[in-house]
């Protein structure tokens, strides 16, 4: 016996055919789409590229910038301390050579203002001079 070999009849293959053409049409409409997709995100890609790099130039120089300004408050802390310790040296002459002269002993004695940075310049001043108002002081210098 042989065997019978079928042969699809027009109506299938023609029913084929549109299926398959609709099938193409849709995931051709799905390739396109998902180009569009494809080229907007490396758009969108290239553009972040440049970002990173534009920030990595900028992170460069404020590296540079902070690495410059540490620098220089280290050599304005060693400065600072330089002149602190200048200044008490001088204070301290100088109150040597007022007790000398024998002019106004108190005047040459010299407190260092309080540290506190919640005070005003004023209550320092006050503070270092060993008194608790203005009044205090002036009545101090009669």
């Amino acid at each position: 016996m042989s065997e019978r070999i079928e042969i699809p009849d027009q109506a299938d293959v023609l029913a084929d055919n549109e299926r398959l053409t609709a099938d193409n049409l849709r995931l051709s409409r799905d390739l396109t789409a998902a180009n569009e997709l494809l080229e907007t995100a490396q758009t969108q890609a290239n553009a972040a590229g440049q970002q990173v790099q534009a920030l990595t130039e900028r992170v460069g120089v404020l590296e540079t910038a902070a690495r410059v300004a540490g620098e220089e408050i280290t050599r304005l802390k060693a400065e600072n301390t330089d002149l602190r310790s200048r200044q008490s040296d001088f204070q301290r002459a100088v109150a040597a050579e007022v007790q000398k002269l024998g002019l106004r002993p108190k005047a040459a004695e010299h407190k260092e203002a309080p540290s506190d940075a919640d005070l005003t310049p004023t209550q320092r001043v006050l503070a270092a001079k060993g008194v608790s108002s203005i009044a205090e002081l002036t009545a101090a210098r009669a």
